[in-house]
């Protein structure tokens, strides 16, 4: 989920729920099968919860062997604890860019068709925005952060402009609005991200993912919505811990968080609830 450049298969997406909006609540318990279709087939029965899902890479499920990622992830615990039939529409694709996702959301009339019905909608983006700042960085001519400055505050004027439009869409009815952060995978990367990176691998990495997570966080919380912490649940409160080590990202798959990595955001998303549905 967390691209730190092309080259280096690195990547940094929303849920929507038909019938029900969620915004706060926790806990599992036991219920009915989840279902997921594809984006342009997916139709919730009357009662069932629809999530739909928007981003890039880190959405997709890269990372987790079982191909589940957080969204599905997710979408069961939601099964189990509210007892409620599930639809997933993943509308993530690998390498899509906040530039690219809200027009997206303004134009493609399957996309706004998901949102209008959505119960829930979760965010994963932002990692694919990264790319322009690796080359500008590489070509030299900028510092560390002056690089991606302009990369971080375009994509937080994009991610503003992408939930107001979901919120605009969805109509007058309850919305569930989450979106996952993202986490440092820099730290503990390398010896697999591009040469030009390693020098300042843990300085860009906490520097870009507490950049974007603030502009994230800002917006759910102006918009309704909540974001979930994943940087300090990944790499301790200064950021700066190898979530490698700790069994959270998947160096094969790099720089995605692996199956456990998946589930505990999941579980973080779960934790925060489900009004105003519920």
């Amino acid at each position: 989920m967390f691209s730190i450049t092309q080259r280096a298969a690195v990547l940094v997406a929303v849920i929507a729920l038909s019938g029900l909006a969620v915004a706060c609540g926790s806990g599992t318990a036991g219920g009915t099968s989840a279902t997921s279709t594809p984006a342009t087939q997916a139709t919730a029965p009357a009662r069932a919860l629809t999530i739909v899902a928007l981003g890039d890479s880190e959405t997709t499920g890269h990372g987790d062997p079982s191909g589940l990622g957080w969204v599905e992830r997710y979408a069961r615990l939601v099964r189990k604890q509210f007892h409620t039939r599930v639809v997933v529409s993943n509308l993530a694709e690998d390498g899509t860019t906040s530039d690219q996702l809200l027009d997206e959301v303004r134009h493609d009339a399957a996309t706004r068709r998901q949102i209008r019905r959505a119960g829930i909608v979760l965010l994963g983006i932002g990692g694919a925005d990264l790319n322009a700042g690796d080359d500008a960085f590489e070509a030299g001519g900028c510092g560390v952060e002056r690089c991606y400055t302009p990369v971080l505050s375009a994509f937080a004027g994009n991610f503003d402009a992408i939930v107001s439009a979901i919120r605009r869409q969805h109509g007058p009815g309850p919305l569930v609005l989450r979106s996952i952060t993202q986490p440092n995978p820099l730290t503990g990367a390398e010896d697999v991200i591009p040469p030009f990176l390693k020098p300042v691998a843990t300085r860009l990495g906490v520097y870009q993912a507490r950049t974007a997570n603030r502009a994230i966080c800002k917006t759910m919380a102006r918009r309704g919505g909540r974001c979930v912490d994943v940087l300090t649940s990944f790499n301790g409160a200064d950021g700066k811990a190898d979530a490698y080590r700790r069994g959270l990202l998947n160096h094969d798959d790099c720089c995605y968080p692996n199956a456990r990595g998946q589930q505990l955001m999941a579980e973080m998303l779960l934790h925060t609830g489900l009004s105003p549905l519920r």
